[in-house]
């Protein structure tokens, strides 16, 4: 079979580990790259419990996982310290592809992380508004500082703020740039068209402003690019 890149990654927001791998037996896999593991979200998380998610979730797939644990800042649902929420990406982030933290988190401890990741996504979000582009750039260019990937995601409150992430993604490789909302829906399926290496989409319960369903954003990537 001929596999098809999008970037498309299911992100994965249950409470539970059962719910979690029966989430995941039941979404279309064919049409992901990724799944994103919000285990910001898990009731009661720990380090072991995400290892054990993570071996379960290997042996239903071999999609590339990318582990999350959101602060509340930027729009996760983690309650515990920062100390602990650090260790339990650091210390699960050599099972999966990547790990995504916070540009906003401590020098140091976004360093835990990246030494103990095979790739990291550092990341940005903003939900009040658009930043001018010297902004966004002078934060893109720290997140490689650190990682792998810079992401923004972005709250527009006019359709020239979804140009922003437009012009961003022209001008950057290895970027995830969303403009959240319905408004900037848009970008979610054209930056992998751009060479962003990832999309989010919903598996179930959407995860962030605008994100479309997993089949919804591969079907349109796919027909963007003539496939």
């Amino acid at each position: 079979m001929i596999i098809i890149k999008t970037g498309v990654c299911g992100s994965i927001v249950q409470k539970t580990k059962d719910d979690i791998i029966n989430t995941i037996k039941t979404a279309n896999l064919d049409v992901l790259e990724y799944l994103e593991l919000r285990v910001d979200v898990i009731d009661d998380v720990t380090s072991q419990l995400v290892g054990e998610i993570i071996e379960e979730v290997r042996d239903i797939t071999d999609k590339k996982i990318i582990l999350t644990n959101r602060t509340k800042l930027e729009g996760g649902h983690y309650s515990g310290s920062e100390d602990e929420r650090i260790k339990i990406l650091a210390d699960n982030a050599h099972l999966v592809e990547y790990t995504d933290v916070e540009l906003s988190t401590s020098d140091e401890l976004i360093k835990k992380v990246v030494n103990s990741a095979n790739k990291t996504i550092i990341s940005y979000h903003n939900f009040k508004e658009t930043p001018s582009i010297e902004f966004l750039e002078d934060i893109i260019n720290k997140a490689y500082m650190f990682g792998d990937v810079a992401k923004v995601a972005l709250k527009p409150n006019c359709m020239d703020d979804t140009y922003t992430i437009v012009k961003l993604l022209m001008r950057y490789d290895d970027f995830i740039g969303i403009s959240m909302d319905s408004m900037g829906a848009y970008t979610r399926i054209i930056g992998p068209v751009m060479g962003a290496p990832v999309t989010y989409a919903a598996i179930d319960s959407k995860s962030a402003p605008g994100q479309l369903t997993i089949n919804e954003t591969s079907t349109m990537i796919k027909k963007l690019r003539g496939i």
